[in-house]
């Protein structure tokens, strides 16, 4: 995936690096700092301790689109085994996103020296934004900005570990014209799926006339994409606007430094 920069191509277009990933489109909107981004990770002056962790970002970034693809391809069958595969990659989705937000985290407490260890590093943990804080105060104050989202991906992600799991299928209304219960049965399989707004909803609630708000599983992953491209952006964009490569003549050749700016 991040192998198009490795072989010491002069080339600085960002889409050299992501043709072949999922990421290939979301760069394609924002090229301002990706050729300094890749310059930094692989070039002449490279900090090369960041790039396998930037390519851990990536790696899961994909995977988050790669399961949203499954997700609107299983969508667009039309018959009741789909429910089984939207479930899956649903899930699967929900664990990649907590997953990238922990990625994520981890180039943020490297790449400011932040010295958090294990589950402390995390995006949703107030200690580790205050010391954020202190090193890069715009981009503690983005992802502060973001905190619900995150937390709600943490819930999604917590309960499907620790609780009853989260609700993924349909919630159709059925027409008064279909009596047939086998009929009804494979109208409900063949419906869109649909997800909690709230991840401690149970299913149960439903049986027991109790109301809850849904939303399509494609919406939601659709949403969480683009929040997650923008925690993506907020963290390199801020890398390489914190950091320069800066060239020196030493008398023996010309070495780069990093200096930090202010």
């Amino acid at each position: 995936m991040l192998m198009a920069r490795k072989d010491g191509s002069d080339s600085h277009k960002a889409d050299v690096l992501f043709t072949n990933s999922y990421l290939g489109l979301f760069v394609q909107q924002r090229p301002a700092y990706w050729s300094k981004l890749l310059e930094m990770l692989y070039g002449d002056g490279r900090i090369r301790k960041f790039a396998s962790v930037v390519e851990d970002i990536v790696e899961k970034f994909s995977f988050l689109a790669l399961a949203k693809d499954q997700i609107a391809e299983s969508e667009a069958r039309r018959d009741p085994q789909k429910q089984f595969f939207v479930k899956y990659h649903t899930y699967s989705y929900i664990f990649m996103t907590k997953s990238f937000l922990d990625a994520v985290a981890v180039f943020i407490n490297e790449s400011y020296g932040l010295k958090f260890n294990g589950g402390n590093i995390d995006l949703g943990k107030s200690h580790f934004i205050e010391s954020l804080s202190t090193q890069n105060k715009p981009l503690a104050a983005e992802i502060t900005k973001r905190q619900r989202w995150i937390g709600q991906v943490t819930k999604y992600r917590n309960n499907l570990i620790h609780r009853h799991g989260v609700y993924v299928g349909p919630i159709p209304t059925v027409p008064e014209s279909m009596t047939d219960p086998r009929a009804i049965d494979l109208y409900i399989l063949e419906e869109p799926a649909y997800i909690p707004n709230d991840p401690d909803f149970v299913v149960d609630k439903i049986y027991d006339g109790v109301e809850g708000e849904f939303i399509k599983v494609n919406s939601l992953v659709e949403e969480w994409i683009q929040k997650s491209f923008e925690i993506f952006d907020l963290a390199l964009s801020s890398f390489t606007a914190s950091f320069e490569v800066v060239p020196r003549e030493n008398g023996v050749g010309v070495i780069f430094t990093i200096r930090e700016s202010r």
